[in-house]
């Protein structure tokens, strides 16, 4: 098997194989003959056997296999940092922290880097496994510490990218206790702050956005409006992004409706449909008529 395919199909099928693909991962394990592949292949173990399955000490058995047969390098350090991940979440804490430790021995840039991201990883992990006030704790001790930091980290995508997956998955829950809408918001913010730092012009839209759609879950449609009107002044400024554009006009138009505000809706909601009209991906058009039904004035 080749190994661009064993980890392209594996992504694709992880979701609703995750038995058989973990089984190919482990057949073909030494296919990850160098440590960029050792990170690809590692990667999607440790989210899929640990954080699908719950097998958190299969996806550090693999892990360890497949760095141990390789040589130590500064490349390597990532993929220690997911055995890290895996080792805490599999209840072998002094494994994790040894990993920890060789992934910031090895690394080329900063070890607090290092550190960041393999505890805001942790963090996401154990907010997938419903252990909510440790993953508060860890979550807040690693974003502070990439925030003591005024140089650009390695590990500011890492915390960019974890933040915005766990707001989105908030947003997608119901009944959300008070240290969830926290932690959502939080989340949120860390996000756009971190993106500032390390993305482009269409990751500081989409980090509007985010907040956008967090604020009105909180009930706060007010400051809702801002960050959509602060996402829409990006793109304006910057270039054309028409999905997103849209999104954000249907952001605008639930804010109006939680305010009450039908002019601003039917301003809102015209946009959005305007842009949307040309779309021809089935796939997108659902998607927003999905959300568009939630938006609806009642």
């Amino acid at each position: 098997m080749d190994f661009n395919e064993l980890i392209k199909n594996g992504w694709a099928r992880h979701d609703k194989h995750t038995g058989e693909v973990s089984a190919e991962l482990e057949a073909h394990a030494g296919l990850a003959d160098d440590p960029g592949k050792a990170v690809q292949l590692i990667t999607l173990a440790v989210h899929m056997m640990g954080g699908h399955a719950g097998e958190w000490a299969r996806a550090a058995a693999l892990a360890d296999r497949v760095v141990k047969a390789l040589a130590e390098s500064a490349e390597l350090a990532p993929a220690l940092g997911n055995l890290a991940v895996a080792r805490f979440m599999a209840g072998d804490y002094a494994g994790a922290l040894a990993a920890e430790s060789d992934a910031a021995r090895l690394t080329d840039g900063q070890p607090v880097s290092v550190m960041a991201r393999t505890r805001v990883l942790i963090a996401s992990a154990l907010v997938d496994a419903r252990r909510l006030d440790e993953a508060v704790r860890v979550y807040e001790a690693a974003v502070a510490l990439a925030k003591s930091r005024d140089d650009k980290l390695a590990c500011d995508r890492a915390i960019a990218v974890t933040s915005n997956n766990l707001a989105s998955e908030f947003l997608g829950r119901e009944n959300l206790p008070d240290a969830e809408k926290a932690l959502m918001l939080s989340a949120a913010i860390n996000a756009r702050e971190f993106w500032l730092k390390c993305g482009t012009w269409e990751n500081e839209e989409r980090a509007e956005y985010l907040l956008a759609c967090v604020y009105n879950k909180l009930g706060k449609p007010q400051q809702a409006l801002e960050h959509s009107e602060r996402g829409l002044e990006v793109i304006a400024a910057n270039g054309e992004e028409v999905v997103d554009e849209a999104f954000l006009n249907l952001t605008q138009a639930n804010s109006c409706r939680l305010l009450g505000n039908r002019e601003g809706y039917d301003r809102a909601i015209q946009r959005a449909d305007e842009l949307a009209a040309e779309w021809t991906d089935q796939g997108l058009k659902d998607w927003y008529a999905e959300d568009r039904a939630k938006v609806a004035w009642q």
